[in-house]
């Protein structure tokens, strides 16, 4: 709050002594060249003296200088909004070398690209895209884009496969659909009552930091516009997009070419692949609000999105707060806007975010629909947080590779050390939703971030997820200084997270045996293959790959075997799946017969079984 204090009467004095010299310049603009250069620098350097000799101007000498240098070509301008401009984007020049944390950011591996003139980039070809704004053009308000394969040319249906491997969405609709087009105002009533209290001229400023990797290119430029077009101007300071190493040539030079002229978006460039964790550290490092804005490369904000988010941060800065996510689907790049009555949560078979109901607590602590919903966990795409607040925390942990498990971490250490982590309903952005990530990332020791996250913030409660990947930790990395950071904070156990802010947890209880499902016939194993969902209906045998995962179960005291909402259950003879089993119907039996083998009572179907955890007992 300080530093930015600092900034702005430092920007104040320096335009108010710009005004002074302007407003000289038309007194005296009747005298000769010499005269009127004869005046002005007593004006300026008295004036300026005056200020730093109240402390209040560091390096004045050093500013006096770039002033004297100056002054004769701000003198050439036109008009005073020219000056006014000129001297703001030297400022910001000056802040930003100035930056305490750019020194970060270029340790990290990140490079600033700066403006350049115009004519460096006069021969650089932009892509094709759609840069109407009549709002007569294809998908406008979100409709569909309906594309007919059959009916496309040779030419097209290479662009229409193509874009659909590089991207896994439709590029080829993105490309039929303006970049500045038009989405619905969908604020219920209760959002738009609660706006009329906003006062958008005493709000804080925002950096929105976007992290692109060989994003397609109208999707991308779509993002950017949607912030600024419905963004107050005033709120926003800037639009950081940092580029994860990309290897497509129209992110390069095109890209640049584009936001050459937008005063407002920077472009920063990794100089080696970093991953979603570490490339939001590098816009962090360039930001300079008291309020960041993280953005996936793929959305589209609604209106009135950004001053609910900034509103509940400014009243409590402890606030980790996540907009309303609508769908813009991957093939017709529909979306559309509803109410949203879920909250964030996570499951231990993973530590990953899912959706889930509100609860009765939540529902009646809300008053409206314009209220708040309080989320145990936030996914991780989409979300603001206060610097002062962000920087407390530790930002991320520097051991977290690539991507995943973050917005977990996040989420615990907001909770258990002071804060809080909230859905704002009135805020609405449209996300892309994908199949499966174009985006391809080392495959060792895929679960290394969530054992890290777990190890520091999970106490002896980590042991149910490490069960589920039968306990292979693999080399994680050091934690100390994490575990340092949550001690010197003095944040809360896990036990309270659990039983204040994610009170319905399921806890595996009445565990007798845990483990694979192995089949005596072959070495395969009962798999969930991920589901239950509408494609999966059923359990399947699946080579045992001794990962845990999908191939874990629990084996209870009632007989019942059982993975999250699978209960493989016994009825009429049969094998069933349901949300749970009937507490008095048929079971499964575990007996030894010169090998482990699990029996269903009625058809006596027999499998091995190996298990790795115990419960109150394991052979």
């Amino acid at each position: 709050m300080r530093n930015n204090i600092y900034r702005h009467f430092k920007k104040l004095i320096i335009l108010l002594g710009l005004w002074i010299f302007y407003a000289v310049h038309k007194i005296v603009s009747y005298n000769t060249e010499s005269n009127k250069f004869e005046l002005l620098p007593n004006i300026d350097k008295q004036y300026l003296i005056d200020i730093d000799s109240q402390g209040l101007l560091p390096d004045s000498a050093n500013l006096l200088q770039k002033l004297n240098n100056s002054k004769r070509d701000l003198l050439q301008k036109d008009s005073f909004r020219d000056i006014i401009n000129d001297t703001e984007r030297k400022i910001e020049q000056e802040e930003r070398r100035s930056h305490p944390q750019l020194d970060k950011l270029a340790k990290i591996g990140g490079i600033v690209i700066q403006k350049k003139p115009e004519q460096v980039l006069a021969n650089v070809t932009l892509p094709l895209f759609n840069n109407k704004t009549d709002g007569s053009g294809p998908g406008e308000l979100g409709h569909p884009v309906k594309i007919d394969v059959n009916k496309l040319s040779k030419e097209e249906k290479l662009r229409y496969n193509t874009g659909w491997g590089s991207h896994s969405f439709n590029q080829y609709a993105s490309d039929l659909i303006s970049i500045h087009r038009r989405l619905i105002d969908g604020r219920s009533q209760a959002c738009r009552k609660q706006a009329e209290g906003y006062n958008s001229l005493r709000l804080p400023q925002i950096s929105v930091i976007i992290i692109f990797h060989n994003e397609a290119w109208s999707v991308l430029l779509r993002s950017v516009h949607s912030i600024l077009s419905r963004t107050p101007a005033h709120i926003l300071k800037e639009i950081i997009l940092v580029d994860d190493f990309s290897t497509n040539d129209y992110l390069r030079e095109p890209l640049e070419k584009y936001f050459n002229s937008s005063p407002k978006v920077h472009i920063i460039r990794a100089t080696k692949r970093q991953g979603l964790i570490r490339a939001r550290l590098l816009g962090y490092y360039f930001s300079t609000s008291p309020i960041v804005v993280f953005l996936d490369s793929h959305i589209e904000c609604f209106p009135g999105w950004a001053e609910p988010i900034i509103v509940r941060i400014t009243e409590d800065q402890t606030r980790v707060v996540f907009p309303c996510i609508e769908i813009i689907t991957d093939n017709e790049l529909h979306t559309t806007y509803i109410e949203i009555h879920q909250t964030g949560i996570f499951t231990f078979k993973d530590l990953t975010f899912q959706w889930q109901g509100l609860s009765a607590e939540e529902r009646n602590r809300r008053k409206n629909g314009a209220d708040t919903i309080r989320s145990p966990t936030m996914p991780g795409g989409l979300f603001a947080i206060s610097r002062e607040f962000f920087d407390k925390l530790g930002t991320y942990d520097p051991g977290l590779d690539y991507w995943g498990g973050e917005n977990i971490e996040l989420s615990f250490k907001a909770w258990m050390c002071g804060g809080s982590v909230e859905l704002v309903t009135c805020s609405h952005i449209g996300h892309i939703y994908r199949r499966s990530s174009p985006i391809k990332y080392p495959p060792e020791n895929s679960n290394k971030n969530s054992i890290r996250v777990a190890e520091v913030w999970m106490d002896d409660y980590k042991n149910y997820f490490y069960e589920r990947i039968l306990f292979k930790l693999g080399n994680y990395g050091d934690v100390t200084e994490r575990k340092q950071l949550r001690e010197r904070l003095k944040c809360k156990n896990f036990e309270w997270y659990l039983r204040n802010v994610f009170p319905d947890v399921v806890l595996p209880s009445n565990i007798k045996y845990a483990g694979e499902i192995r089949s005596v016939a072959s070495p395969r194993c009962v798999d969930s293959m991920g589901g239950p969902d509408g494609k999966q209906h059923v359990p399947k045998m699946y080579q045992c790959h001794g990962e845990g995962n999908h191939q874990f179960w629990y084996f209870s005291g009632s007989g019942h075997i059982y993975q999250d909402a699978w209960h493989i259950c016994v009825s009429n003879g049969q094998t069933i799946i349901q949300n749970a089993c009937i507490p008095d119907g048929a079971t499964w039996k575990y007996r030894e017969v010169g090998y482990r083998v699990l029996e269903n009572s009625l058809s006596h179907t027999i499998y091995e079984i190996r298990s790795h955890i115990s419960g109150d007992a394991v052979p």
